[in-house]
C-alpha cells in the first residue's frame, strides 16, 4: 500500500488517522488549484464567494485591532465588488490601520496551521466551523444593522441608503460554510480548510499589490494613504511595509508547518530531513 495514504490502526495512534504527509499533499493540490484558477476564464465568479470572505476577513482585521487597541467598532460593510470599510472610534489609528491586509494574512496562517493536527481527524471540518462562525459573529455585531450607514458607504452619499448587502452576504457565507463543514468527508473538509487558508494568504498579497499600484500612481484614498496623512511617511512606505510584513508571515508559517509534518513523520519512522 502507499504510504502516502496508509491509515495508522492502534498502537495508540487512533483508528483512522492519516498520516501526515497526506496535509502536505492536500496543501500542495490546494495551492496549485488556486494559481490555476487564476488562468480560468471567467473564474471570478465561480471565487466570488471566497472574494467576499477574504474581504470579511480584512474589515474584521480592522475592527479586532480597534478592540484590542481599546477602542469600538461603529459597523462594517462589504460592497458587491469585493471593497469594505469599517467604522471605528478610539483605539491606535496605526494599529487600526494596519490590521486589515495583516490581519488577512494572519488569519490565513492560522487556518494553514490546523494541517498541523494530525491526529484530529475530524480537524478540517472544526476549521470550516469555526470559519463558519466567525463571519456569523462579525455579521451579528458589526453587520446586524443595515440602517447604520456612516456616510453612505457603498450607497452612493447623497441621500440615504441602508446597506442590506452586508448582513445578507455574511449569512450567506455562514450557511455555505456551515454546510460544507457539515457534508464534507474528513479528507474533503481537510482540502477546503487548506484552499481557504491558501486563497486568505494569496489574496492579502494580491490586494497588497493593487494597493500598491493605487498608492504609487495617486488614484485614490485607501488604508496607506490613511496612514500618510497620520504618520507623515508616503503611501508607498506604508504599502510595502505590509507587504513585507505579510510575506514574512507567510514564510514563517509554511516554515513552522513543515517542521511539524517532517517531524511528525519521523515520529512515524519515516526517513524526513531536517529542514531548518
Amino acid at each position: 500500500m502507499n504510504a502516502d495514504y496508509q491509515y495508522q490502526n492502534g498502537t495508540g495512534r487512533g483508528r483512522n488517522e492519516a498520516l501526515p504527509y497526506d496535509n502536505r499533499k492536500l496543501l500542495l493540490m490546494a495551492t496549485l488549484i488556486a494559481f490555476g484558477l487564476w488562468f480560468v476564464p471567467y473564474s471570478d465568479y465561480l471565487l466570488y464567494p471566497l472574494r467576499l470572505f477574504v474581504t470579511f476577513i480584512h474589515e474584521s482585521g480592522h475592527a479586532m485591532a480597534a478592540l484590542l487597541t481599546g477602542g469600538g467598532v461603529e459597523s462594517l460593510h462589504v460592497a458587491p465588488g469585493g471593497s469594505g470599510v469599517t467604522w471605528t472610534r478610539g483605539g491606535l489609528s496605526w494599529v487600526v490601520l494596519s490590521g486589515g491586509y495583516v490581519g488577512s494574512t494572519v488569519f490565513g496562517a492560522l487556518l494553514l496551521q490546523t494541517g498541523r493536527l494530525t491526529r484530529w481527524q475530524n480537524a478540517g471540518r472544526s476549521t470550516l466551523y469555526a470559519a463558519a462562525f466567525y463571519i456569523l459573529g462579525i455579521t451579528v455585531l458589526w453587520a446586524h444593522n443595515p440602517f447604520n450607514n456612516p456616510s453612505n458607504s457603498f450607497t452612493g452619499g447623497g441621500s440615504f441608503s441602508a446597506d442590506f448587502f452586508t448582513p445578507l452576504a455574511g449569512l450567506c457565507l455562514f450557511f455555505l460554510l456551515f454546510a460544507l463543514a457539515r457534508l464534507s468527508s474528513p479528507r474533503v473538509a481537510g482540502f477546503l480548510a487548506a484552499f481557504l487558508a491558501v486563497q486568505c494568504s494569496l489574496n492579502a498579497l494580491v490586494d497588497l499589490r493593487t494597493l500598491l499600484y493605487i498608492t504609487t500612481n495617486n488614484l485614490g484614498d485607501n488604508d496607506a494613504v490613511f496612514m500618510s496623512r497620520s504618520y507623515l511617511l508616503p503611501p508607498t512606505f506604508w504599502a510595502l511595509l505590509w507587504a513585507s510584513i505579510s510575506l514574512a508571515v507567510i514564510v514563517v508559517s509554511l516554515w513552522s508547518y513543515n517542521r511539524s509534518i517532517s517531524r511528525q513523520l519521523r515520529d512515524h519512522g519515516y526517513d524526513v530531513p531536517a529542514i531548518g
